[in-house]
């Protein structure tokens, strides 16, 4: 079993990863050539101890997303099954950012990938003004935060996990 992933972010807080969730984002790695980008939505518990964001969840692809090897298009049915998951946990788990993956060991994020977090930043209905993005890579997995910004929202990173030992 995977140990959570803990990050202390300067100026806001501990972010906790749930080991599961680690766990279903490794096994979204593209080890092989033939592995499409899959993607979708982080879904978390903001807490009042024991951390800030506790984010444990996450959608997985959906079939009316676009896969490609060097491409992901996150549908809006993603949208449908947070809202679902938000209803089920009586108004806790709830949207806190985005994750993808890419055919990488370290991964970085690309110009799209940038315009879809700035956009998701400036667009989203979420809580608060930050939200996490993480792309999973095939030895890491590395997480970005989001600021809401009025003029230019601002991305950080601010960790990552080496899959395995």
């Amino acid at each position: 079993m995977i140990e959570e992933w803990q990050i202390d972010v300067k100026g806001y807080g501990l972010v906790r990863i749930s080991g599961g969730l680690v766990e279903k984002l490794s096994n979204f790695r593209q080890l092989n050539t033939q592995a499409p980008e899959s993607g979708g939505v982080l879904i978390g518990k903001h807490l009042n101890s024991g951390g800030v964001l506790l984010i444990d969840e996450l959608t997985p692809p959906q079939k009316t997303d676009k896969q490609g090897r060097c491409e992901f298009y996150r549908s809006t049915e993603h949208n449908k099954l947070v809202n679902e998951i938000w209803r089920k946990s009586d108004w806790h788990s709830t949207y806190v950012g985005l994750w993808h993956s890419h055919p990488e060991a370290l991964p970085n994020y690309s110009t799209t990938d940038k315009q879809d977090w700035q956009s998701a930043l400036k667009q989203s209905r979420y809580e608060g003004d930050k939200l996490f993005f993480v792309i999973v890579g095939l030895t890491y997995i590395r997480m970005w935060m989001g600021v809401r910004a009025s003029y230019q929202p601002k991305i950080t990173m601010i960790g990552d996990y080496k899959i395995g030992k």
